[in-house]
Order: C-alpha cells, then structure tokens, then sequence
C-alpha cells in the first residue's frame, strides 16, 4: 500500500528546492548587474568630471549652437542647464564653470 503523504511530502521539497536554487541564483544575478552597473556609473561621473575640467575656458559659447537650435530662448542666458550638467558662461561667453548634478 503506498503511503501518498509521502510521495507529496517528496514532491513539494523537491519543487521547494528547486525554487529556492532558481530565486537564489536570481538574486545573485541581480546583485552583479547591480555591481557592474554601479561601477559603469561611477566611471561615467569620473570621466564627466574630468571632460568639464578639460572644457573649462576654452569652449565658447557657440560652440554650443546645435543646443541653443533646441532651446531658442536660451541663447541669451548666462547659463546652459541639461539632464545633469550645468554649465556656466562668463560675460565673454567663455564656459566659467561646469557643475555635475548627482
């Protein structure tokens, strides 16, 4: 006579390991793509920030036309503001400063 307490009681640990291994295998995934992401984004910081340093007085104003086309009433201000660079011009139109937002 077979006892099907168990053969449920096999079945459900079985499915309760296998679905233990899937999520912990998906959590680890997660967890490196997180990583890898978290470092691609910090290198893009540091490479922003250097490139601001590089530009920094010598890129003029014109220089940034193909902005100015997008946002016709800014081509008088003082300052240019993008996703999360704001850049600064001095009254010679020369780029003063370069501030990243975080």
């Amino acid at each position: 006579m077979r006892n099907n307490w168990k053969i449920a009681f096999w079945i459900l640990l079985t499915f309760f390991i296998l679905t233990t291994l899937y999520l912990s295998y998906k959590l680890l995934d997660q967890t490196v793509t997180i990583t890898y992401m978290k470092e691609g984004y910090e290198d893009t910081q540091f490479d922003l920030e250097q490139l601001a340093k590089l530009v920094k007085g010598k890129l003029h104003k014109s220089d940034f036309g193909e902005i100015f086309k997008r946002c016709p009433d800014s081509s008088d201000l003082k300052v240019l503001e993008l996703n999360r660079v704001r850049i600064t011009f001095n009254k010679d139109n020369v780029v003063d400063s370069i501030t990243i937002n975080r």
